[in-house]
This record gives structure tokens, sequence and C-alpha cells, in this order.
């Protein structure tokens, strides 16, 4: 209704499990309050372990290799207190969001989903994320796109550098960065066979500096609808830049939404 009345709508989402409970019994009636309070969407691992799920490296000023020597996780990918997480997720149709998570807990993930919601009616989402070009183990790879495609989820796709062009000629214009945006939007396509599933997630203010030229602020998005409107048609560009987040997110897990 908001949306249809013009009105600005700003949704609320939370970044990092552990922030949500220290108990499975805590976790259940936190996602429940916080459902009711409006969050869509909970990002179940985060930047480093703590308890619940392991996460990719993602910090841009360290090498893999360092970050696992730093920052060892479990052979468990998710927990007990991940579980509850993911149920109490369920039950109050709050958004997965999968972004962080290792390879191992994303296929957790998966699983647990898989026999708890057999008819593929809960999906996923990646809200800041990229396809997997190169080695960094924070990109998503092809059987997981699939899986998020599986379950009607979104890839936001991430407006840093550094997971972009992984693998890919860095960009150092914005038509560079545009070339790099559309090499991500056509493999999810020829993955998936649709543009149903890519979306814009950007994480601005996160931990993504430096970021990809021309996107140093929001209002460069302006021009990536431009630029997806002339490679793309009106259509497509209007389902990656809004109409995917609504229609597949939102209406296929929407009694809140």
């Amino acid at each position: 209704p908001a949306i249809a009345q013009g009105k600005l709508v700003l949704i609320h989402a939370i970044e990092g499990g552990p922030l949500v409970g220290d108990t499975p019994d805590a976790v259940r009636a936190n996602v429940r309050e916080l459902a009711q309070l409006g969050v869509a969407s909970i990002t179940v691992a985060h930047l480093f372990w703590r308890q619940v799920a392991t996460n990719a490296p993602a910090v841009p000023f360290l090498p893999q290799w360092l970050y696992r020597l730093l920052f060892p996780q479990p052979a468990e990918p998710l927990t007990a207190l991940g579980e509850a997480l993911i149920r109490a997720m369920v039950d109050e149709h709050v958004l997965i969001d999968v972004t962080h998570m290792s390879d191992a807990a994303t296929d957790a993930t998966l699983a647990l989903l898989d026999a708890i919601d057999p008819d593929r009616q809960v999906p996923l989402i990646a809200s800041h994320a990229a396809c997997l070009f190169g080695s960094l183990e924070y990109n998503i790879g092809d059987a997981h796109i699939e899986a998020i495609a599986r379950r009607q989820g979104l890839i936001g796709l991430v407006a840093g550098t550094h997971y972009m062009a992984d693998g890919l000629t860095k960009p150092t214009t914005f038509d560079a960065s545009m070339e790099l945006i559309f090499r991500h939007v056509d493999h999810i396509r020829e993955v998936t066979g649709s543009h149903d599933y890519t979306a814009f997630g950007s994480d601005l203010d996160g931990f993504i500096k430096p970021t990809l030229p021309g996107l140093e602020t929001p209002a460069g998005f302006a021009r990536i609808e431009q630029r997806l409107v002339l490679k793309y048609g009106a259509p497509v560009a209007e389902r990656i830049c809004s109409g995917n987040a609504l229609c597949n997110s939102a209406t296929s897990f929407g009694k809140r939404l």
C-alpha cells in the first residue's frame, strides 16, 4: 500500500545472527518480536565466527589464508543456535540472508530448509554478493546461485570492487563498472535461465571500499538503471532494480511483506 501511494519505504534488516540471542529459546522469542516490529531479513553469518554459522573471509585487507589463521572456525558449519535461528525465521516469515556464509554453512542451511520446507516455499536471498569468477570464498558459486533461484530468491550485487572484480578486470571508470555489472547480471541469467533472480544490494555503508567507480554514493544507482535499460530494455531493468525484490522475495514469502 505504501508503494502504491508513492511513499518512501524503509525495510528493516539485521546483519549477523549473533545479535538475535544466545540461546535457542531467546532466539525464537526475539525473532518473533523482531518480526512483529517489521524486521524483514536477517543475515545469519557475518564477518567473524560467533557460534551461529561459519562465515567466508570478508575482510578485504586480509588475504584469505591469513584470515583463517587469525580467526579459526569449527568444522560444524551450523550450530544448534543457527538452526534455531533459521527455524524461527521460517516460522515468523523473516527472509533468510546467506550473505557472508561459508559454502558449508550455506549447504547446511539448504539441507535444513529441504527438511522443513520440501515444497520450497521459503526463499533465500544473498543481499550483497557477487558471482564467483575468481577465488574469493565470499562470492557465490553456480551451485548456490541455482539453489537460490530454485527457492525464488535473489542475489543482490555488491558495489565493492574487491568482490565484483575478483578474477576479472578491475574497473577504473563508470563505463568499466557497468561492463563488470553486466558480466555478473549475464552470468546469473546463464546459470538460472532468467533475469528474475538479480537485484542490487550495494552494501554502500559496509566493508566495500573501494566502491565500483561511479557508485561512491547512492546517486550512482540512477545511472545504473539508465544503462540497464539501454542494455536489456526497460522491463528487465525494472525487474533488476526493484521488481524482483518486490515480487520474488516479498510475494513468495509475503504474509508479512
